[in-house]
């Protein structure tokens, strides 16, 4: 995909259920069981995340903001926000089909999940990820986030050690 490729971005529907199933399926193809992001997680697992009713339910949630990336209808990329209560939220995923990494996709679905936390009336976003993830870790504090503590993650029989990072909105 060349840097030409238009992407929207924007709060994903009930009715996006369907295209997001294949983006997760496509993302762990491309990025393989042992990726980053992926750590722990198996093809059953993912598949359970993946599938339409685990998805529609997701999305109907009042709790839950899926922001997605598209170019032509196809899903490139997502993010994932809870919102917590006491003003305090989780953006608990951001991913990006390998094939669309490098355009920017990334910073433009996190943007638009701070506005949309914002708009929910979060005030504290917090993220996690594995403690070797530099790329994440990195990305994650060139836009606002500070490191706030470890811990361990059981993610199936796995245990991974995660990084929670925090960034105060407005």
């Amino acid at each position: 995909m060349g840097n030409q490729v238009k992407i929207g971005v924007r709060i994903a529907r009930t009715a996006d259920a369907p295209a997001l199933v294949a983006f997760f399926i496509q993302a762990w193809k491309e990025a393989g069981p042992g990726s980053l992001g992926f750590t722990g997680a198996t093809y059953e697992e993912v598949k359970d995340v993946a599938s339409i009713e685990f998805l529609t339910k997701r999305l109907a949630s009042p709790k839950v903001r899926f922001v997605v990336g598209e170019s032509e209808d196809r899903v490139l990329g997502f993010a994932s926000l809870r919102d917590e209560g006491k003003a305090e939220g989780e953006l608990s995923g951001i991913v990006v089909l390998q094939s669309a990494s490098g355009m920017g996709l990334g910073t433009k679905l996190l943007h638009k999940s701070f506005a949309v936390a914002a708009s929910l009336g979060i005030r504290v976003l917090t993220v996690k990820t594995e403690t070797f993830n530099q790329r994440a870790i990195g990305f994650y504090k060139k836009n606002g986030f500070v490191e706030t503590k470890k811990s361990v993650q059981k993610v199936g029989k796995t245990r991974v050690p995660v990084l929670m990072l925090e960034k105060k909105l407005r």
